[in-house]
């Protein structure tokens, strides 16, 4: 590592997962990436690896079942060939490019056949719609023919995300699941439509029943909330002034 890489990565255990496919959660609307890659470690009980560090990220910690963690983690299953790399920051703009790399390394390292990311995007459209963007046009044009999901005509992605679907970063195929997502909040609904669709890409069984829960809890909370403080502007507003 020259003096140029400001990112680190530290690793905890042993990297043993072969041919896997290489995940990627970073926080876009909604927060949809971060939740999604969160929750399948959790559910598919993967093992926390190692983790980036960098004077240029943030410092925050993490807490997760009372226990600190660092906010770029990366996640391994040696049998379901699956690694994890999540953020729960946003990282910022000046070691992007540099974060993008070491993900197109790991990818390299692990001989991933590719590489999806996981984000949320709102174009508006219908309700749980997940779309693709891929490096590879036969891959995303596979996913439309199996309705799986929708392509994106318009829009942007950015930040790490977004570079991974640079030309030349990846040498495997990059694929991008965004689901349609609320921006202004945490969107555990679009993050469950997300893990819906990677579940068949990766043929392993994602069960996101408790996030279901969570989307419906935030769901019903949300508008209950802006209900009523819209109904008692509304009430109020008149009598008060």
């Amino acid at each position: 590592m020259g003096a140029m890489m400001k990112i680190e990565f530290r690793k905890l255990k042993p990297l043993r997962a072969k041919n896997a496919t290489v995940i990627v959660g970073f926080p876009t609307s909604g927060l949809v990436g971060s939740i999604a890659a969160s929750y399948l470690t959790s559910k598919l009980d993967m093992d926390f690896v190692g983790y980036y560090t960098s004077e240029k990220i943030p410092p925050v910690t993490a807490i997760h079942d009372y226990k600190p963690l660092p906010p770029i983690r990366v996640y391994a299953s040696e049998e379901k060939h699956l690694i994890v790399i999540l953020s729960e920051i946003v990282v910022p703009i000046s070691i992007s490019m540099e974060m993008a790399k070491h993900i197109a390394d790991m990818a390299e390292k692990v001989n991933s056949p590719m590489v999806i990311t996981l984000g949320g995007i709102s174009q508006n459209e219908e309700e749980h719609s997940v779309y693709a963007i891929s490096t590879d046009s036969k891959l995303a044009e596979d996913l439309v023919r199996r309705k799986l999901v929708k392509k994106v005509k318009e829009g942007a992605t950015t930040g790490v995300v977004g570079l991974l679907l640079f030309p030349d970063i990846v040498k495997q195929p990059v694929l991008a699941l965004l689901g349609e997502a609320e921006t202004e909040r945490p969107d555990p609904g679009a993050a469950v439509d997300v893990l819906r669709v990677l579940s068949k890409i990766i043929e392993v069984p994602i069960d996101t029943e408790e996030l279901e829960k969570e989307a419906e809890l935030l769901a019903q909370a949300a508008s209950e909330s802006v209900i009523s403080s819209k109904l008692l502007k509304r009430k109020l507003g008149s009598m008060y002034g």
